[in-house]
């Protein structure tokens, strides 16, 4: 089953050539024309005051999340360029339905009329796994960062039956969980204590959380890429155990672009690649200057204190993390290169 829609009001922004320049050479080179025809002109100086006032409000704008590509399953202005179309698994019994919500604590959408949830009026069915996949072509971008955003309810027996998520960069051959993965560049808006191991050895949400919540699911183009596309896929599983429960209810799919995440000072003066902490129980973060253009760690090694190398990652985000639990207490060196910078930074394990 397919679902392709979106809102009238929901229009992606147009790219024009200012969009493709860094902002500070369009401060610059605004200034600088404004400085001419003032001299020139003698235009007065209130009006120079609010052109620029102007031009600040319009360069952040820019830098905030916008909006890109949307599915809030109500019907309207189907474009399918511009929506986000949800592929329902049919190859068995499925349990995900689209449709208005009739059930004991879900009663009603985000925005009406309907949501895709475990069924739009029974509770979810036992042994159940079913799914749903979202699939986009990524903007050939060199930089910024890319959100998939949801609003969702859970009404699931907690650790026992769970909602997955997962995304495929090798259009749907392998899945990696969102949950603990040192690739997703961020990932929050939902309730802590919902974030759950199941009995079964998943990360998945799990338990009740019957308010809306609006969840942020991000990449760093940078890593994206690396291939064309990427898919997403959405999974309720639950054990034998009939828990009565309304499930997974979720609406207001989007999805959205930044550039605020990647600008920084001028790399020559930011050009130190923040490696912490450097003393730890297992996690160290790497962090990359953060910079206007294509940025992407290439390779990546723990090393330790006899030069052996212990962990090695190639083709990484510019913020990413290692876990080095698994190794003995002692010095270790971690070697980054990213396609811009490099360096050495010593760190302590201890137990």
């Amino acid at each position: 089953m397919y679902v392709n829609s979106r809102r009238t009001l929901d229009r992606t922004p147009k790219r024009n050539f200012l969009m493709k320049l860094p902002y500070t050479e369009i401060w610059l080179g605004f200034c600088i024309c404004i400085s001419f025809h003032t001299y020139t002109f003698n235009i007065p100086t209130v009006m120079i005051k609010n052109l620029l006032i102007l031009l600040s409000c319009t360069l952040l704008s820019q830098t905030s999340w916008s909006q890109y590509q949307v599915q809030y399953f109500d019907g309207n202005d189907t474009i399918a360029a511009n929506s986000l179309i949800i592929k329902i698994d049919t190859a068995s019994a499925h349990t995900w339905q689209i449709g208005k919500p009739q059930k004991t604590k879900f009663t009603s959408a985000a925005t009406y009329p309907n949501v895709i949830v475990t069924d739009t009026v029974n509770p979810y069915r036992t042994n159940d796994s079913s799914r749903f996949t979202i699939s986009l072509q990524h903007p050939a971008w060199g930089y910024g960062v890319m959100a998939l955003r949801w609003l969702q309810r859970l009404d699931l027996d907690k650790k026992h039956d769970g909602g997955i998520v997962e995304y495929s960069l090798d259009t749907g051959k392998t899945w990696k969980n969102v949950f603990n993965n040192p690739y997703v560049y961020s990932y929050y808006g939902f309730d802590t204590s919902n974030k759950d191991t199941l009995t079964s050895g998943e990360y998945a949400f799990s338990g009740t959380d019957t308010a809306w919540k609006d969840v942020w699911l991000c990449f760093h183009f940078s890593y994206l890429a690396l291939t064309d596309s990427i898919m997403f896929r959405f999974t309720l599983k639950s054990d034998s155990v009939d828990s009565l429960k309304d499930g997974w209810m979720m609406d207001n799919f989007r999805v959205n672009i930044t550039y605020a995440h990647t600008i920084a000072k001028d790399p020559a003066h930011n050009n130190s690649i923040n490696v912490f902490p450097t003393a730890t129980s297992g996690i160290v973060n790497i962090e990359a200057p953060a910079v206007q253009q294509y940025h992407i760690i290439e390779t990546l090694y723990v090393i330790n204190s006899v030069g052996k190398v212990v962990k090695e990652y190639r083709q990484c985000p510019p913020k990413f993390w290692v876990d080095i639990s698994d190794q003995p207490p002692g010095t270790y060196f971690v070697k980054v290169k990213t396609n811009l910078y490099s360096g050495t930074y010593p760190i302590t394990l201890h137990r």
